[in-house]
């Protein structure tokens, strides 16, 4: 796991190393990004400096220093309005490896360094840098970022128009929250953290692989199914009950060893044991009233399929529930969210950005805050879903998941993932565990099908689970 701060913590880390260490953290980290420079490009290379006026130009211009004294040629790219310009003007007069420059000027250059803007960019690109960057992403060379890619907003992710489109970004002192969620990853390329030899209190953290020192609740040969679990499903409403068919097969194949489901369509009773005849069913309230391990309720839902005795039955139940699909929008409703916060078992809920747009009655845009604010609100875990899924726990840690692709992009992915969330939460002896680990497994299992066919198209709801199952197994 990588630490991760968010814009405000990171600034407060760089003051109190300037306060503590001597050798000034612009200094720490043009030296590192020196040695990071020259594992890309060989002695003599051309490199294109775009810079800017914020402690990420300084972090170039240590660099520059370095590398112009060790044989590479260096262009730097600037305007009047950098601070110190005309003391960089005297400053490299005489250099002959380092050209000062204010207009782009078309050359071949065998690597571009963005230092540009960084963390503290809170508006849109302007020109000429928006030029600049424009230009330079129309170039086939490599690319390396300073920090975070220029015109990438650091605590949300999202991307302004010409965002500097990176092969590399060198990261500094911990990983930034938009380098890893959004719009972020489409931009950011390789990601390399240096922490400098900082050490932080961090807000978050990544998730990029299961966690492995956790217990399942039974791991004797000696057993029966009803030991693995018992799962209950509410869904599968007129026209979808596909989806709660395939979040019943999730949680078969995550090794749950009991699954009923009650769907809201009546067909559904007949049309289980043809799909899968491992799906037992049971009628809405008689599933309510079993002894369950976790109850998962809304695929193939709208909110007008649930009425209040359901809703009120459902809040009550004396184990975990995770609610997902049509019964979110539900949970704008204030007295469903004080009863919420007051519940003795942990609530899940699953919600994608519209989903909890829908809750909040907002625009998600800080993918973090919302998903954090969510759980703080209904005193619930919430796996915020998307490029970056954020998982959030009642107490305000949080995760952001680096696992994962578009071929998730597919019907039935998201019902899929609260399969195993629910099938996982009832072997687990750790609910936290439970929940990483579902969601990086289900993302790990895109990526290993982009590998197994080079791409992510098409992949279909079987291939999703077998190597969800895969994945499991090797834990």
């Amino acid at each position: 796991m990588i630490p991760i701060l968010t814009k405000e913590s990171l600034r407060q880390a760089q003051k109190k190393n300037d306060l503590d260490n001597t050798l000034p953290l612009v200094q720490q980290a043009g030296h590192q990004l020196t040695l990071f420079i020259k594992k890309k490009c060989t002695q003599y290379s051309t490199i294109l400096v775009l810079l800017g006026p914020g402690n990420k130009g300084l972090d170039a211009l240590c660099a520059v220093d370095l590398l112009s004294t060790q044989g590479y040629i260096i262009w730097i790219l600037t305007t009047e309005n950098v601070a110190n310009f005309r003391q960089l003007s005297q400053r490299y007069k005489h250099n002959g490896n380092i050209k000062l420059i204010q207009k782009w000027e078309f050359h071949q250059f065998d690597l571009i360094l963005d230092g540009l803007f960084g963390i503290g960019l809170n508006r849109g690109l302007t020109e000429p840098y928006s030029n600049w960057l424009r230009l330079s992403n129309q170039i086939s060379t490599v690319k390396i970022a300073i920090d975070i890619p220029s015109g990438l907003m650091c605590d949300t992710g999202i991307a302004y128009s010409d965002t500097f489109q990176a092969d590399h970004t060198y990261s500094l002192i911990a990983g930034k929250i938009g380098l890893y969620t959004a719009d972020g990853p489409d931009y950011c390329g390789e990601i390399v953290e240096d922490d400098l030899n900082i050490a932080v209190l961090p807000d978050g953290f990544t998730l990029s692989k299961p966690i492995t020192h956790f217990s399942w609740r039974t791991q004797q040969k000696n057993t029966h199914k009803g030991m693995f679990g018992n799962i209950g499903i509410i869904g599968g409403a007129k026209g979808m009950i596909g989806a709660s068919f395939l979040t019943a097969e999730a949680c078969l194949h995550s090794g749950a060893g009991r699954v009923w489901l009650s769907a809201l369509d009546d067909s559904a009773e007949n049309m289980a044991p043809l799909f899968n005849p491992q799906i037992m069913t049971k009628s809405l309230f008689e599933l309510i009233d079993s002894k369950l391990d976790c109850l998962i309720i809304g695929p193939g839902t709208n909110a007008s399929d649930f009425d209040e005795r359901i809703i009120h039955s459902v809040i009550n139940v004396p184990y975990p529930i995770l609610l997902d699909a049509g019964f979110l929008p539900l949970l704008k409703d204030s007295q469903l969210i004080e009863q919420l916060s007051h519940r003795c078992q942990p609530t899940i809920i699953t919600p994608h950005p519209g989903e909890a747009g829908q809750i909040l009655n907002r625009k998600i845009i800080s993918r973090v805050e919302d998903a954090k604010y969510l759980s703080q609100l209904l005193k619930a875990w919430v796996v915020l879903k998307g490029q970056g899924t954020v998982i959030s726990s009642p107490e305000q840690r949080w995760w952001i998941n680096t696992t994962g692709n578009s071929a998730l992009s597919i019907p039935g992915s998201g019902d899929i993932l609260c399969g195993v969330i629910g099938s996982l939460i009832s072997r687990c002896t750790h609910l936290e565990f439970a929940l990483l680990n579902a969601v990086n497994i289900h993302g790990q299992a895109a990526m290993d099908y982009q590998n197994q066919y080079c791409g992510t198209i098409g992949m279909s709801y079987r291939e999703l689970l077998f190597y969800i199952r895969s994945n499991l197994n090797k834990l």
